[in-house]
């Protein structure tokens, strides 16, 4: 049995959406609070000298969970389903506690949910149980990113369909939007003080492309919509922005030209301060550019894509739960990631619980955990940019993972 090391005891996560999630109330997120030191009285002696320096606040921070695809096929949507509906919740039992722990953690949809679960349906058009939304807030999730090329699969009922789902729940969402006064809203939430905005953009649609009188159903990624959503998002008091894009070529590892491209350039704008990339189903290497980071694929989180599968693709079985800690530097007022790290994942193709590959519950196969924990890594870091798994390893499985990159 693999160990969990926590990374940072804090206080219980508190998000706060103001718009245009669940129409929560705003409130002032909690500060952390001035560290001072307790001077006991003395039995005897000369009376102890206080400074006079004025105490020196801790550095605000917060952390952030992301993870990759959620893509349900037919054989998910069977496996959770019940007596009376579907129940997908005990497929992030593993996963849960990781993501909960986080203070923001942030989801990716990829297929559209239905509003009344009729007329269910998977690949290559996808329908599925609106149930999904209740096991994503379940999980912890506080925002996910709707933009993807199967957004219109089922039209607006499917838009409507995932955007109600999310609203039921209380999660944020950004990328999709019925009218365009909700395309125009943006996606802000108050965490531990600090205003984080999501946005949420796809390479394309498989149904083809959007009418200009449809243009706020899904949000197509395009520099300049990018740029000005982000930035009216900084006016709005957005300190630090986090950018979901949907795109890269399908199974393959190494980002194309198109990803290398676009995203160095948004991100090296003043204001884009984290890029967040899903599509490939495989992960994708994370680099670190000007100390901002851009991880441009997170692989499969929930799928049933597996290389055992006839056709099946290597890597598609894996996926990462991506932590960063975003800290402000007091002196600038500059929110930015400090410290980065990974939990790998892989989907059980039986029960389809995603498994934490470092702590897994129940009887796994050590040499098939290790495997899928040196891809992830290898992946991650195939740029140069190191990013660490949690250590505390079995002895066993620590030496079949001996071949991960330092540090390990």
């Amino acid at each position: 049995m693999l160990a969990l090391v926590v990374l940072l005891a804090l206080v219980v996560p508190a998000v706060t959406v103001i718009g245009p999630g669940a129409g929560s109330t705003p409130v002032q997120g909690e500060a952390f609070p001035v560290r001072s030191a307790a001077v006991s009285p003395m039995a005897a002696g000369p009376a102890p000298v206080l400074s006079t320096a004025p105490a020196v606040p801790e550095p605000r921070l917060f952390t952030i969970a992301a993870t990759g695809d959620l893509l349900i096929h037919s054989p998910i949507v069977r496996r959770a389903r019940t007596a009376d509906g579907w129940d997908f919740t005990p497929m992030f039992r593993q996963v849960a506690p990781i993501l909960r722990e986080a203070d923001l953690a942030v989801c990716h949809v990829e297929t559209p949910m239905s509003p009344d679960n009729r007329n269910l349906s998977t690949y290559p058009l996808f329908n599925v149980p609106n149930q999904l939304a209740d096991a994503i807030a379940h999980a912890g999730y506080d925002t996910c990113s709707l933009a993807s090329n199967h957004s219109l699969d089922t039209g607006m009922r499917g838009v409507a369909g995932t955007i109600d789902a999310l609203d039921r729940v209380g999660v944020a969402h950004t990328g999709m939007a019925r009218t365009p006064e909700q395309r125009a809203a943006l996606n802000l939430l108050e965490v531990r003080g600090a205003t984080v905005a999501h946005l949420s953009y796809t390479y394309g649609l498989n149904t083809g492309r959007l009418r200009p009188e449809n243009a706020h159903l899904a949000n197509i990624i395009d520099e300049v919509a990018i740029l000005r959503e982000a930035g009216r998002a900084r006016a709005a008091g957005a300190d630090f922005i986090i950018l979901s894009l949907h795109w890269g070529t399908e199974f393959t590892r190494t980002p194309d030209r198109y990803q290398t491209d676009l995203g160095p350039r948004l991100l090296a704008t003043p204001v884009i301060d984290l890029i967040i990339g899903h599509h490939a189903h495989v992960v994708q290497p994370v680099d670190r550019i000007g100390g901002e980071y851009l991880a441009y694929g997170l692989g499969n989180f929930l799928s049933w894509q597996s290389p055992r599968r006839e056709g099946g693709k290597p890597g598609t079985q894996d996926g990462v739960i991506l932590r960063l800690t975003v800290t402000e530097d007091p002196a600038t007022g500059r929110w930015q990631v400090t410290s980065i790290s990974h939990t790998p994942t892989m989907v059980d193709l039986y029960t389809f619980e995603i498994v934490n590959v470092l702590d897994p519950a129940g009887e796994r196969n050590p040499a098939e955990l290790a495997a899928s924990a040196a891809d992830t890594a290898d992946a991650l870091s195939s740029l140069g940019t190191t990013v660490r798994a949690l250590p505390g390893l079995t002895p066993n499985v620590a030496e079949l993972l001996s071949r991960l990159p330092d540090p390990w």
